[in-house]
Parts: C-alpha cells; structure tokens; sequence
C-alpha cells in the first residue's frame, strides 16, 4: 500500500462503514486513477469533497426520513435512563444519611423521600404506564424545588435557608434537570419499549454496579476525609463508559444526542464550584480521563458484552 492510498483510507474513514464495505475500494481506485505522477497526499480539494460527501451522508442518515424508527427508539431509551441516572445520583447521599445510624429518625425519613419522586417516575415508565409518568414528572418539575427546600429546612432548620438559591436564575437552574427528564417522557411514544430495548438486566447490572461504586466512594469520603480526586471523577468516569458503550450503533448515538442537554445541565452546575475549589489542572485531568474511558468502552472489551463494535449487545 503506497502513502497516498494510506491517507485515502484515513479520509473514507469519515465514511460510515457500510458504506465502506460497498463503494470504498471503488473510490479508493477512482482517486488513485486521478493522482497526479509523484502525488503523496490528497489535495485540499480532494480532502474537503471526501469530508464534505462523508459529512452528507451521516447527516441524512441522522436526520433523512428514514431514520425516524431510530428516533422513536432512542427517545423511549432516553426516558428510562434520564430518570434512572437521576436516581442512582441522588441515592448515594441518602445511602450514606442511612448508614449514619447516629442521624435523627425524622432525617433519615426525609433523605429517603427524596429518592421517592425519581423512583416513582422511573417504575411508572418501566411499567408502561406512560401516561401517569409524565403527569408526575411535570407534577415534581413545577413543584419538586419548593419541596426540596421544604425538606431542607426541616432537616437543617430555617438557618439553612439562602434567599440568594431563589433567584429566578437559579430557580430555573434548578428546574431544567426535572424538566428536561419531564420533556424526554412526554415525546418519547413507549419507554417502557426502551427498557426492553436496552435490556432490563443491563440496566440493573449498570444501575448495581454504579451504586456499589458511588457509595463506596462515599464511605472513604464522609467517614474517612480520604481525597483521593476519586469523589469527583467517578460519576464523569461511570457516565464515559456508559456513554461509550452506547455510543457503537444508531440507536445509541441517538440516545445519547437526546440526553445531552440533561448531561449538560446537571455538570453545568457543579463545573464553577469544581473548578473554585480544585484549579484547572485537575479538571483537565479528569476530562483526559474521560476520555480515555470512553473510548476504551466505545472500542468495546469483555465488560461489554461481546466487545466488539460490530457485535454488541442488543442496544450499544
């Protein structure tokens, strides 16, 4: 294979792979017949037709008419998961307020509720009742920040009270994670499809083995002061590799367009606060780490089912 051929490959790289498989020797063979004597590398023109054609085809196949049978199943997986994720994250607190068996029984009550809106709209979708779900999400998105602080101030006393958190900035903050969970479920035509999509005992296994983790992470943290950056890193580390995981088919990648914005939002707000108390270079870190596991999980290796781009599980 010649250099020139080489970097021709790198370009249709850009390519998707079935298209590869049909036109890519083809192509390869046409340029190479259009090379100039002595050419080493494709010209700027070249490179920007090949890009452009590649970029072409994967925005009609994202976006074409065909794709809506795609759409429609991402949307109901992105129902589940916004919820569940929600849930996972906000469990490890209450988990930890429950193994402190010297905290008063009206605020181990009170950090159990708090689990209570996520998981009931997680079971209501999970048990196909659509309807009821987005009633309640919309129901904890319009009332859930007044609730909250209600339970605060019963836990803490009315000195935990902050006149600055209800701005309307920061009442509408605070509300866009629920609303947006509120917004997937209210489009998406059957979440309950996209369990069964997933797989409910892959959902259970991430669900198990990120609550093991957080927790553990959790009982260094709270009961020893161990700081090990570990605290910070592993729920981005967790997300990578359920991203990269979900990231190998249509579907996937979908998904995980749709759960962006609630990504986005919910590390939007902690990224001033992390970045005051640890500095930039940590933050770089962990966006290396990142990453790093999310490309190792999107090139796929045994955790992951069969471990191979082209044979994955039933959804990534």
């Amino acid at each position: 294979m010649t250099g020139l051929e080489e970097r021709y490959r790198r370009l249709l790289a850009w390519y998707p792979a079935d298209h590869r498989a049909r036109h890519g020797e083809e192509m390869i063979g046409v340029m190479l017949a259009g090379a100039k004597p002595g050419q080493r590398r494709p010209g700027p023109r070249e490179t920007f037709d090949l890009v452009h054609g590649a970029i072409r085809i994967r925005a009609h196949r994202l976006l074409g008419p065909g794709s809506a049978p795609r759409w429609r199943d991402a949307l109901n997986a992105a129902a589940i998961v916004a919820p569940l994720y929600l849930l996972i994250t906000h469990a490890v607190p209450a988990i930890l307020v429950l193994m402190n068996g010297m905290q008063p029984l009206h605020r181990i009550a009170i950090s159990a509720l708090t689990l209570l809106p996520d998981a009931l709209t997680l079971g209501l979708a999970l048990l196909g009742l659509r309807r009821t779900a987005i009633a309640w999400a919309w129901l904890w998105a319009l009332l859930g920040l007044a609730l909250y602080t209600a339970a605060i101030i019963a836990m803490e006393g009315e000195g935990a009270f902050i006149a600055e958190w209800f701005t309307p900035a920061n009442i509408a903050l605070q509300s866009a994670v629920p609303v947006a969970v509120a917004l997937l479920l209210t489009f998406a035509p059957d979440p309950a499809a996209g369990a069964e999509l997933i797989g409910r005992r892959t959902l259970l296994r991430w669900a198990s083995a990120s609550l093991l983790a957080l927790a553990a992470v959790g009982v260094l943290w709270y009961g020893f002061m161990l700081d090990f950056f570990i605290e910070q890193l592993l729920v981005p580390a967790l997300l990578a590799m359920a991203c990269g995981a979900g990231s190998r088919t249509p579907v996937g990648r979908r998904a995980l367009l749709l759960l962006s914005p609630l990504i986005a939002l919910a590390y939007g707000q902690q990224f001033p606060q992390h970045l005051q108390l640890r500095g930039w270079f940590p933050l770089v870190v962990e966006v290396l780490i990142v990453a790093l596991l999310f490309t190792v999980a999107r090139r796929g290796f045994r955790p992951y089912g069969s471990g191979t781009v082209s044979s994955p599980d039933r959804l990534v």
